[in-house]
Formats: C-alpha cells, sequence, structure tokens
C-alpha cells in the first residue's frame, strides 16, 4: 500500500481542513499501522468463501468506536486503512497496476523511494512524529506488536534528498491525485463518524484474492464460509460445508486437512454411470461418511443457455433432492457436497444453502460464477468433444443463476419453504441452518 510518509501528508491535508484535538496522536496513529508486527496490524480478513479480502473496518468500530470520536490516535489509524482500501482501489482498479508480472512490485516499491522526497518537499512536511510516554499501555497495542524504534528510523529516512529518478509507474501525478482522493474520503468517513452513520463497508470494497482449490486432488472444492448475512455485519461460519467436484484420489495432505477441519460427512450427486468411471475416493474410507445421493437431472448439460434455468428446477426438484438435504441436517460435523464438476447440482445445493443463511443473490450469483475459473480446463476439454453446446452453457454463467433464483422464489417462496416442500421438518431446516450462521 501507500507508503508511510504519503499516510503522513494526507494526515497533514486534513489538518489544515479540520479542528483535531491532538494532531501529534493523530499522526502518530496515521502511520503506527505501518509498525505493526506478529499480528493483524491492518485488520485483513478473509471474505466471500475465502476468494476476496478487505480491511475490517466493522470490528475496528466495535473494538474502538468510542476512541474514534474522542482519541486523534485511535482515529488517525482508522484514517489510515480507509486510505489503503483507496490506494487498494486506486492503484488496481483506476490504473490497472499488475503486481503478478515478475519485478513490478519491485518497480512499484522503488517508485515510492524516489517519490517519498516529493511528497515530503510538495505539502510542506516535517519530520514531526511524537510518540508518548506510556505507549505500551495503549489499548491499540491488542491489535499487534508494534517496532516504534523501526517506524521512527523509517520516517527519517524519508526526509533525506534522493536523486530524482524517472519512476516506473507510480508518478508524481499519480501521487497527487491519489493524495487528494484519499483526503475526500477521510473527510466523507469522519463526517459519517460524527454523525453516528455507517462508516465504510468493508465487505463491499473487498478485492479478488488468489483462488485456489481447497483441495489438492480437485479443481473446484471451495469454503460456503465468509458469505455474509444479510442485514447483519456476520458471516456464514467457515468450514462447515464445502461444494466440490469429483474426488477420485485423495492424497495424505488432502485427508489430513478435512479431517483436521472436521469435515467428515461426503455427499456425491452423481449418477451411476459417472461413479463408475471416476470413483469417489471417500467410498469406503472409514474415516467418512459418504452418501451417493444420484440426481440424474443434471447428468447431462442442456443445449442452450435459456434452458439452463429450467435444468436447475428439475435438479431443484430431485427425488434425491430430501436426502441430500436430511444428510447435511444428520452430519455430526462438517459436510462436503460434490458432483461432477462442482457447478450445477452442486451449484444449485449451493445456492438453496446460501439463500437459507441469509446470504443475498449478489453473493450467491457470485458463488456460483466462479467456478468457471476454476473448472476452466476441464470444461474446455469437455466442450472440444462436445462442440453443439454452447460454451455458455457449461461455463457457469451469472445469467443462469439469475434465472435460477427468480423461477426458484416464484415456485417455493424460500429456501425454507423448498425444504419443507421436499418433506423436511422445521428442526431439519433449523439443523442446516446452523451449519452455516450458529456457533457449536
Amino acid at each position: 500500500m501507500a507508503s508511510s510518509v504519503i499516510h503522513y501528508a494526507i494526515t497533514s491535508e486534513l489538518i489544515k481542513q479540520r479542528h483535531f484535538n491532538d494532531p501529534d496522536r493523530l499522526k502518530l496513529g496515521s502511520v503506527l499501522p505501518d509498525a505493526g508486527y506478529n499480528g493483524n496490524s491492518h485488520m485483513k480478513i478473509s471474505v466471500s468463501g475465502g476468494h476476496k479480502k478487505t480491511y475490517d473496518f466493522e470490528s475496528f468500530r466495535r473494538e474502538y468506536g468510542e476512541l474514534l470520536n474522542r482519541d486523534d490516535l485511535y482515529l488517525g489509524y482508522y484514517l489510515h486503512l480507509i486510505q489503503d482500501v483507496v490506494h487498494r482501489h486506486f492503484v488496481y482498479d483506476k490504473y490497472h497496476w499488475d503486481p503478478t508480472i515478475p519485478g513490478n512490485v519491485e518497480k512499484l516499491h522503488k517508485d515510492y523511494a524516489i517519490g517519498n522526497y516529493y511528497v515530503v518537499r510538495k505539502y510542506g512536511l516535517k519530520n514531526d512524529l511524537r510518540v508518548p510516554e506510556g505507549f505500551e499501555n495503549e489499548s491499540i497495542n491488542r491489535i499487534c506488536n508494534f517496532d516504534i524504534d523501526k517506524l521512527v528510523r523509517d520516517m527519517e529516512s524519508y526526509f533525506i534528498p534522493v536523486p530524482d529518478e524517472t519512476v516506473f509507474f507510480f508518478t508524481k501525478e499519480m501521487t497527487d491525485e491519489y493524495i487528494a482522493e484519499a483526503v475526500d474520503a477521510c473527510l466523507c468517513e469522519m463526517d459519517n463518524l460524527e454523525k453516528h452513520k455507517n462508516g465504510m463497508d468493508g465487505y463491499s470494497a473487498a478485492w479478488e484474492s488468489t483462488r485456489k482449490s481447497i483441495l489438492e486432488g480437485t479443481m473446484n472444492t471451495r469454503d460456503l464460509g465468509l458469505y455474509r448475512i444479510c442485514g447483519t455485519d456476520k458471516y456464514t461460519i467457515p468450514e462447515r460445508i464445502y461444494r466440490s467436484d469429483r474426488c477420485e484420489t485423495l492424497n495424505s495432505h488432502d485427508k489430513e486437512l478435512l479431517l483436521n477441519r472436521d469435515i467428515t460427512t461426503v455427499v456425491d450427486l452423481r449418477c451411476d454411470s459417472e461413479t463408475a468411471k471416476a470413483p469417489a475416493a471417500f467410498n469406503g474410507d472409514k474415516d467418512f461418511a459418504f452418501y451417493n445421493f444420484p440426481i440424474a437431472e443434471g447428468e447431462e448439460p442442456p443445449k442452450k443457455l435459456k434452458d439452463v434455468p429450467d435444468s436447475y428446477m428439475k435438479i431443484a426438484a430431485s427425488a434425491s433432492m430430501k436426502d441430500v438435504f436430511l444428510a447435511i441436517a444428520g452430519a455430526p460435523s462438517g459436510v462436503l457436497i460434490n458432483c461432477a464438476a462442482g457447478k450445477d447440482r452442486t451449484g444449485v445445493v449451493s445456492a438453496v444453502l446460501l439463500a437459507l443463511a441469509g446470504v443475498s443473490d449478489e453473493d450467491i450469483i457470485y458463488d456460483y460464477a466462479i467456478s468457471r475459473e476454476f473448472t476452466k480446463n476441464r470444461l474446455e476439454i469437455f466442450l472440444k468433444d462436445h462442440p453443439e453446446i454452447d460454451r455458455e452453457v457449461v461455463m457457469s454463467n451469472e445469467k443462469s443463476m439469475i434465472g435460477f433464483l427468480r423461477l426458484f422464489r416464484d415456485k417455493y417462496k424460500s429456501a425454507e419453504e423448498y425444504l419443507r416442500n421436499l418433506g423436511l421438518e422445521d428442526d431439519a431446516v433449523k439443523k442446516i441452518r446452523d451449519k452455516l450462521v450458529s456457533a457449536r
């Protein structure tokens, strides 16, 4: 993220526009996250099934809400996090910087080193960082440990003149543009805090992170945890329910991971012809309760994209679905649900589970659509062998889930009513919901 001296410049600009009780404490707070170690100084968390990352503004506000309005150290710390999320979207989304290109990260850091002294001169900064006596007793230390001595040394280094070299990416003009945007974002956030309005929503500000199947032996094993429950600041609980493609081999790493996370019930939705070609690795393993409830309605894809929602409704109406959800309800711990590719039959079950937990349609659609990336190689092979099938049919097009959710609600009204329509009692419905929303 932005260098400490850029945070210092933003804070200097804020001080010119607003009154603060203790500017020295504000300045310290504004660079303090960069001094953190042995902990999560920037309050980063994973969300959306673990496929995105963000800053946990909500936890900071819960923990330090009262101090935010009366102690500028805590306000400065919080505004540093606001500035970081602005910086991330500024660099990645606005200017499309790509950290995956070899050398780009190092070049960006060099740009900062070149630009720091420019910032010092342009914004008239002084090396006036003050650390109060007794800092070690501040409650901010609950977040992590802070290396104050290193922070002071680093700040001193920013005020040493450096050669005015040509930068690779982060130009002086971009620096000024970012600082102006960050100042505006901080002023807006301060207004919200003063008026007791909702602050920045970390969930909405989240960015995509590395995507990788949880299991080495599969392509599309993912967690239904870490999706926000609508109307709350709570999330579906991770490591309770996994969705997956077929698992033909279970190496020691994957087995240990599942057992350590207490994922011990497996529900396979494939038909006999599919399991005959690719037997489930869990079948016969005494450490797992294995169930095979075939859903023939999803064995073959429809030929046209417009027919996918109807095909998903047929999956939802399958005679096997009652057994699927009863197995989830009766599982003593975590559950893994799979079909062949982990996107259609498993996608329907996952959509019902997330809807039951109170997750938004937007997130349900997102969870469905990212199968496109996980299963791309496998589906490319399938499409090569079946050129008559529309690519969008098998590539988890968002329109397919949007259409299914509309048809599903038209017929069943809600996930609860759907499960009751299958014949599940209220107690079983509650047990299923509790898998994702209640502490054990």
